[in-house]
């Protein structure tokens, strides 16, 4: 029996079955042990929520671009109005009742967009 493998085969003789040998592997009995990036043992991390894109962070590990948000809501305009404030729409576009979705801040269409805006992250207690 031949189990082909990406680069190369393996030869297995026929009193082995793969089920066998799957069932002989050993099943990892720990775990990784912590790490304390401080000399002091009674050191606790106090995670912060950002107000503005609503994840958890550790103030120390913050910086001038960590947080990606936007400025304005995710919502819609028909194409009538979104072309006549962006590019210049007149009642005459074609499929002018079609509604557009988009950030009001960026005009991006994906509403899982990360962010136009970086900056450090804002906890609620600034």
């Amino acid at each position: 029996m031949a189990l082909t493998l990406p680069h190369h085969s393996l030869l297995l003789p026929r009193s082995l079955s793969l089920r066998k040998i799957q069932s002989q592997t050993r099943k990892p009995t720990s775990s990784f042990p912590a790490f304390r990036c401080s000399s002091n043992p009674n050191f606790k991390t106090t995670l912060k929520t950002c107000k503005n894109c609503k994840t958890q962070f550790d103030p120390s590990l913050n910086h001038p671009r960590a947080c990606r948000f936007h400025t304005a809501h995710f919502g819609g305009e028909t194409k009538r109005k979104f072309e006549s404030v962006y590019i210049g729409g007149t009642m005459d576009t074609p499929d002018s009742g079609q509604v557009f979705q988009y950030w009001h801040c960026c005009g991006s269409e994906d509403p899982f967009d990360p962010g136009c805006t970086a900056s450090p992250h804002s906890s609620y207690d600034d």
